[in-house]
């Protein structure tokens, strides 16, 4: 009698090429994903920064206008004695203007009589500075002591950083400070000016209002162009009242 033999299941699993080529599909697949996940994180990132560094720059300009606003008060007009610009309590205003410098004196903290302190107050762009984040804009406030020169008598301030990552202005249209006279025609500053000569005094007379314009970037490259993020273009111009 004939006996059929048993049929066996030839294809009992997968084979090792097809697990092979199962493995290369998953891998090109998690790939993609990964990838995705990585230029997300990197975007975030830089979204994260701008943010961070328009915030800073909105901030700088209310201080700088709120800071102009207060340049030259108090004069000596609100006292009934007579007073000169040496004593403590009498602000000068602006006593230097540069394209990359401005100093004045004022009440920079409202105390809002006549007895008030008065500060000098300064605002420098450093090109070169040990800090990462500079090239920068910083601002310097401190008592005003009458017995020295406003212009030359602090040789020493301490400055605090506003806006980080300021684009050089050397070459550009718009230079850091620009000044006007009350028509609106641009007060020419040269290299810079101030109180300590005629002619330096006689033009800052003219300076009607201050426009400060900062071009900032980030630290961070963009993942898709490679090149450092251009943020913002901070720009604000404020009148001086006094």
């Amino acid at each position: 009698m004939n006996r059929s033999a048993p049929q066996r299941n030839r294809q009992a699993g997968f084979s090792l090429i097809e697990v092979m080529v199962s493995i290369l599909v998953l891998t090109i697949i998690m790939g993609a994903v990964f990838a995705q996940v990585n230029n997300v994180q990197k975007k975030t990132k830089v979204e994260s920064l701008k943010l961070d560094l328009t915030q800073e720059g909105r901030e700088f300009v209310d201080q700088f206008v709120r800071d102009i606003h207060m340049s030259g008060y108090p004069t000596s007009k609100l006292f009934q004695t007579t007073t000169t610009a040496t004593t403590q309590s009498v602000a000068l205003g602006l006593v230097l203007a540069t394209p990359t410098e401005m100093r004045f004196e004022g009440d920079v903290y409202g105390d809002g009589n006549a007895n008030a302190t008065v500060y000098t107050v300064s605002y420098k762009y450093f090109a070169v500075d040990p800090d990462p984040n500079c090239p920068c804009v910083r601002r310097s406030v401190a008592p005003k002591d009458p017995a020295v020169n406003p212009v030359t008598g602090y040789p020493n301030p301490i400055y605090y950083t506003e806006v980080q990552n300021v684009i050089d202005p050397t070459g550009m249209a718009q230079v850091i400070f620009t000044y006007f006279q009350a028509s609106g025609d641009p007060v020419d500053v040269g290299a810079g000016i101030n109180i300590n000569t005629p002619a330096g005094l006689s033009t800052i007379q003219l300076i009607d209002a201050i426009k400060v314009n900062l071009n900032t970037r980030s630290l961070q490259f963009d993942p898709h162009t490679g090149q450092r993020t251009v943020v913002s273009s901070i720009a604000a111009i404020a009148e001086l009242e006094n």
